[in-house]
């Protein structure tokens, strides 16, 4: 497998990103390069102004030559096989892969457009910080099992 970069935005502050992250980012990075990259929140209580404010800081960092995947509760359901078959696949023709975390409202509707995926966690909906370590340890998975090794348990 091509060794591909990982940027994974999220809404929040970087002292939000505990030992448990890092150590999935270690991990990651022996296969993948990867960052776990924070940017500041809308800070505004209306939903879609927060979501279109959060749009623009984001938008902007994201190049035309990136796969672009957001977390979205209206995206396609995978199970980790389906997932790393998947992220191998857009390593592999695209090399860079941005991944989106929403903020406390979602993502604005310019984000999903711009999305060359949108992906489906769960039903349930997560904080934040659990679901930023939950979305790092499937990415861990995905690439161990794209490499061969036994994390993954059948």
């Amino acid at each position: 497998m091509k060794k591909g970069v990982l940027t994974i935005y999220f809404f929040g502050k970087k002292t939000e990103i505990d030992s448990k992250e890092k150590e999935y980012l270690r991990r990651i990075n022996f296969r993948c390069k990867a960052d776990l990259i924070p940017l500041s929140q809308a800070g505004v209580k209306d939903p879609s102004a927060a979501k279109k404010l959060e749009a623009e800081k984001l938008l902007p960092k994201i190049d035309d030559n990136e796969y672009l995947i957001v977390w979205d509760e209206r995206g396609k359901s995978m199970d980790s096989i389906v997932f790393s078959q998947f992220i191998g696949k857009q390593i592999e023709e695209w090399g860079s892969l941005v991944f989106v975390i929403g903020g406390a409202h979602g993502v604005d509707e310019s984000i999903r457009q711009r999305a060359n995926k949108l992906v489906k966690a769960s039903d349930m909906i997560w904080t934040r910080n659990l679901f930023r370590l939950m979305s790092l340890e499937q990415l861990y998975r995905a690439l161990e099992i794209q490499g061969g090794s036994n994390f993954h348990k059948e």
